[in-house]
């Protein structure tokens, strides 16, 4: 259904494409560009692009950085589901644009005047009465609920796997740590021995003996 001008600019966007820009992106797509190939032939049709397929898939990988074949394997849904809607608009445009061709035929044999937005009208109606209209809204509702549940596994496993490392970067971090040194507890022999009470007695008792004798002294004088 795509016009030769889709076609064109499809593979014109294609050719731009320069794939993954960091490391690990480069090392995704070279690891899996087999299986790439196989998983494009089970989306992408004939009239469709490969090279746009590709890109987007290469866009997806960048913006995420899936680690793991779990990881690549929700992007890679997504990337299917997306990639399936946006034929879905596609189709839904063609069968429209035809459809109001078909009404405006009919209306012009039957009217010699009408509203510009009859035909469009009339194609909506004829559409949603086959049946293809519904069936095409269908089927868009459903791959948006596969990407969102792919999107939505996809950020809780980086989530706790982000988790995990920061816990692991915890544990050696405080592994590797020296230990605190604690000071030296006091050493009792580096202290002269307390008196006894028996000594204070005795320099309480010589100190007012003391006092005494001077007031003796100054009395006899």
């Amino acid at each position: 259904m795509s016009s030769q001008r889709k076609i064109d600019s499809a593979r014109a966007n294609g050719a731009k494409s320069h794939g993954p820009k960091t490391e690990a992106g480069r090392k995704i797509s070279s690891r899996n560009a087999v299986t790439h190939g196989l998983y494009s032939k089970g989306v992408v049709i004939a009239k469709e692009s490969s090279e746009q397929y590709q890109e987007m898939l290469d866009a997806y990988i960048q913006q995420f950085q899936p680690n793991g074949l779990v990881e690549f394997d929700l992007v890679e849904e997504m990337v299917a589901a997306k990639w399936r809607q946006r034929r879905l608009w596609s189709i839904e445009t063609d069968l429209i644009e035809d459809q109001i061709l078909i009404q405006t035929e009919k209306l012009d044999k039957k009217y010699s005047d009408y509203d510009p937005h009859c035909p469009l009208s009339y194609a909506y109606a004829a559409l949603a009465e086959s049946g293809s209209l519904p069936f095409l809204t269908r089927n868009e509702s459903r791959l948006e609920r596969a990407y969102s549940r792919a999107l939505k596994f996809l950020l809780e496993l980086q989530r706790l796997r982000k988790s995990a490392n920061e816990n692991i970067q915890k544990r050696t971090e405080s592994q590797i740590r020296p230990p605190k040194v604690l000071p030296p507890p006091p050493n009792h022999h580096d202290h002269p021995q307390r008196e006894t009470r028996n000594e204070k007695r005795s320099e309480r008792n010589g100190a007012r003996s003391e006092a005494l004798d001077v007031t003796c002294r100054n009395s006899i004088a």
